[in-house]
C-alpha cells in the first residue's frame, strides 16, 4: 500500500543516548539472524550476576574485575532492546524478562558489595553501627521497591512515564559505568555508605512519583476517564464497538505491532475500517459541511476543519467511534501504551479535515504534543476523490538510523496510526475539481496539559485548523 517515493531527507533532530546508538550499531548484522533479543538478555544476565558473584571476595583485584563486568552487562542491557526494535522481535515477555534481569543484577550488586567490603572492612565499613552486609542488603532492598514500582508507573503511564533524566546523551543510570573508576581508587566502602542511605531516599522519591500517577489514572476527574464517559455516549458505544469489532479479528495484532515498533511508531492499514463505519462517516461529512472554518497560511497550509466540539453535536457517530473502548484497547495494544482520549476541552481530540479547492494541502510537520505525556494520531480517510497522497518521512529522531521516506493514497477506510512527535508527513496538494476528507482521532498516555500549553495548543488550533468561534466556544 505504501510506495516509495524520492523524498529529501532529513538528519535526525535529537540524540538518543551514545551507548544505545553504539548498541544498535553492534547488534545490526545479527537483525535477520536466529539470535533473538532473549539470548542477549540472557548474556547481560550471566554477565552480571558473574560482576555481583566477583564482588564478594572483597579484595582490590575482585572489585575491580566485577567493575568492569557490570560495566560490560550495563551496556549489554541495551543490545537486546535494540535488537528487538530493528528486527521486529520484541514482546511483552521479552520486556518483563529484561526488567527482570535490571532488577536481580542490581539488587544481587549491592549485596555482593556489601558481602566484600564486610569480609575485608570489618572495622571501617560500618555506618551508623550497622555492618556492611546489612548496608548492601538496604540498599539491594530499595533498589527492588524502585524497580517494583517503576514497573507499575510503566504499567499505567507507559515507558514514557519513567523515562531517566538525560544530558548530553547521558542518561541517569550510566553512572554505573563510573564504578571501575570508584574501586580503582578503593573507594568501594564509601559507594556502600552512600548507597546505603540515596537508595532508599530515592525510592521514597520514586514512590511519590507513583502515586501522582496512580492519582491521575485513578482519581482523575469524569471527563478524563475512557471509563467515565457520559451516559448518552455509553449508551451508544455498543454500535460502534460492534462495528470495528467486526474488523480486528481479521487483522494480525503482533505482526501490526511488530511492524509499528519496526517503523519508528508507525503503521498503515489498507482498509481497516469496514463498510458500515465508512459509510456512517461519510454521512457524518454531510452533516458536518456547515461548520467548516478553511484557513489559509503562507507557505504551510490550506484546507477546512471542523472541531471535536462541532461534530459532538452535528455528527455524534464520530465521537462514540473515537471513544470506543474496543478501538482504543486495540490501539493501546498496538503501541504498548495505555491510551487515553484526550480531555473534553481539546477541540483537536476528533476532527474532520476538508480539501474542497485546488491547492488544498498541509506541509512537512510533526503532531507536537503539547500534553505531559506522549500523543499518538489516528488518520482515518473518508471520502478521496482526488490525486493527494500522504508523504512521511520515518526514524527521523532516531540518531544512528537511516530516514526512510513514503507515501501513500489513503483511500476510504484506510487506516494510519503513528507517534505524532516522531513522524513527520505532509498531505501534497489538491488538483482541480477533486475533493478529500480524512478523519483524525487524538490519544494520550496523560491527559495533563500546563495551563500554558493548553492556551498555545488552543491558539494554534483557533489560527491554523477552527477557528476562534469553535475552539473557545463552551
Amino acid at each position: 500500500m505504501a510506495e516509495s517515493v524520492p523524498l529529501t531527507s532529513t538528519s535526525p533532530a535529537s540524540a538518543r543516548p551514545w551507548d544505545a546508538r553504539l548498541a544498535r550499531r553492534l547488534v545490526t548484522p545479527l537483525k535477520d539472524s536466529w539470535v533473538t533479543p532473549n539470548y542477549l538478555t540472557t548474556v547481560r544476565l550471566a554477565v552480571g550476576l558473574a560482576a555481583a558473584a566477583a564482588f564478594t571476595p572483597g579484595t582490590y583485584g575482585w572489585m575491580n574485575a566485577g567493575a568492569l563486568l557490570l560495566a560490560l552487562s550495563n551496556f549489554l542491557d541495551h543490545a537486546d532492546g535494540e535488537l528487538a526494535r530493528i528486527s521486529g522481535k520484541s514482546s511483552r515477555i521479552g520486556h518483563l524478562y529484561d526488567l527482570g534481569s535490571d532488577a536481580l543484577v542490581t539488587v544481587l550488586l549491592f549485596l555482593a558489595i556489601g558481602i566484600g567490603v564486610g569480609s575485608t572492612d570489618r572495622l571501617n565499613g560500618s555506618l551508623f553501627g550497622i555492618i556492611p552486609t546489612a548496608l548492601g542488603l538496604i540498599a539491594g532492598i530499595a533498589v527492588a521497591v524502585i524497580f517494583l514500582l517503576r514497573m507499575r508507573i510503566e504499567t499505567m503511564a507507559g515507558k514514557a512515564g519513567t523515562r531517566q533524566a538525560r544530558l548530553a546523551g547521558f542518561e541517569t543510570e550510566d553512572v554505573l559505568y563510573l564504578l571501575p573508576l570508584v574501586t580503582f581508587c578503593n573507594a568501594t566502602t564509601s559507594l556502600l555508605r552512600v548507597a546505603a542511605v540515596g537508595a532508599p531516599l530515592f525510592a521514597i522519591w520514586v514512590a511519590i512519583d507513583y502515586r501522582r500517577t496512580l492519582n491521575r489514572y485513578l482519581l482523575d476527574p469524569p471527563p478524563n476517564r475512557p471509563n467515565a464517559e457520559p451516559a448518552s455516549a455509553i449508551a451508544a458505544m455498543p454500535e460502534a464497538d460492534r462495528m470495528t469489532s467486526s474488523r480486528l479479528p481479521a487483522l494480525d495484532s503482533a505482526a501490526l505491532r511488530r511492524q509499528f515498533e519496526q517503523q519508528g511508531a508507525f503503521v498503515a492499514i489498507c482498509r481497516f475500517a469496514g463498510d458500515e463505519i465508512t459509510q456512517a462517516l461519510a454521512q457524518a461529512v454531510d452533516r458536518s459541511r456547515q461548520a467548516i472554518n478553511r484557513n489559509y497560511i503562507p507557505g504551510h497550509k490550506q484546507g477546512g476543519s471542523v472541531s471535536r466540539h462541532s461534530l459532538e453535536s452535528l455528527a455524534p457517530f464520530v465521537g462514540e467511534l473515537y471513544r470506543s473502548p474496543v478501538l482504543i484497547d486495540w490501539l493501546s495494544e498496538l503501541c504498548g501504551q495505555r491510551l487515553l482520549p484526550a480531555p473534553a476541552d481539546d477541540p483537536h481530540a476528533f476532527a474532520l479535515y476538508f480539501y474542497t479547492q485546488a491547492g488544498d494541502h498541509i506541509g512537512w510537520h510533526y503532531d507536537t504534543s503539547y500534553y505531559a505525556g506522549r500523543r499518538y494520531t489516528l488518520l482515518l480517510g473518508v471520502i478521496d476523490q482526488s490525486s493527494c497522497k500522504l508523504e512521511y518521512q520515518l526514524h527521523t529522531r532516531e540518531a544512528g538510523t537511516d530516514v526512510k521516506s513514503g507515501s501513500m493514497h489513503m483511500q476510504p477506510g484506510d487506516l494510519v496510526f503513528f507517534d505524532g512527535d516522531k513522524l513527520r508527513h505532509r498531505i501534497t496538494p489538491l488538483g482541480e475539481n477533486e475533493i478529500r476528507v480524512s478523519l483524525t482521532f487524538e490519544y494520550v498516555t496523560d491527559p495533563h496539559m500546563h495551563p500554558w500549553w493548553r492556551f498555545v495548543s488552543n491558539m494554534k488550533d483557533a489560527v491554523a485548523y477552527f477557528g476562534f468561534r469553535q475552539v473557545f466556544r463552551r
